[in-house]
């Protein structure tokens, strides 16, 4: 079984620096995301391990919703191509779905995965407060309640945001069942 996580050996830095690959897909981040990170990591001094923790919780967002599309993607049968990650979103490349629902699902799924995260981190908050340590309520934080955040903003209907396809889902199954034959009006 091959591993979900493969980090490239050696790392390149181009303008697309390929990373590695998840679920064999080849990933790749662009230059202004380590751009972005030295800037935020030169202008903290005073809590270095705090940053490094929050950017890397922030950028873990963004690889769950891809790898949210990219599961989707993969069980639905689409080929994907590849994983590209920017400093405030990712794009998940795959080949053309099966029908529209197929589709509809894949776009879902990147919210989904966020919310499989969040929802059980803002539930804890919710029930039992923050904790006395600083680093662990800063993952609260990013991972449950702004990842959540940014799940909803992301099912805003207008493109480029998933919310452009994924609420299709309704129309596209309607036409679906009615194509089928199964319309309980015919």
């Amino acid at each position: 079984m091959a591993p979900v996580f493969k980090f490239a050996n050696p790392i390149r830095f181009d303008k697309r620096t390929k990373i590695g690959q998840i679920r064999g897909v080849d990933t790749y981040v662009h230059w202004t995301v380590f751009a972005v990170a030295a800037v935020i990591l030169a202008g903290v001094l005073r809590r270095p391990g705090l940053t490094i923790l929050g950017l890397t919780a922030y950028w873990g967002v963004l690889v769950i919703h891809e790898i949210g599309h990219l599961i989707a993607a993969q069980r639905l049968g689409c080929p994907v191509f590849s994983i590209e990650l920017y400093p405030i979103f990712g794009i998940t490349r795959f080949g053309t779905p099966r029908s529209r629902v197929d589709h509809c699902l894949i776009a879902w799924a990147g919210v989904l995965a966020q919310a499989v995260i969040a929802i059980p981190l803002v539930v804890w908050v919710a029930a039992f407060g923050y904790t006395r340590f600083e680093a662990l309520n800063m993952l609260f934080v990013i991972l449950g309640f702004f990842s959540l955040g940014v799940a909803v903003f992301n099912l805003v209907p207008t493109p480029p945001f998933d919310g452009a396809t994924a609420w299709g889902i309704f129309p596209a199954l309607l036409a679906q069942r009615r194509s089928k034959g199964t319309n309980p009006r015919r």
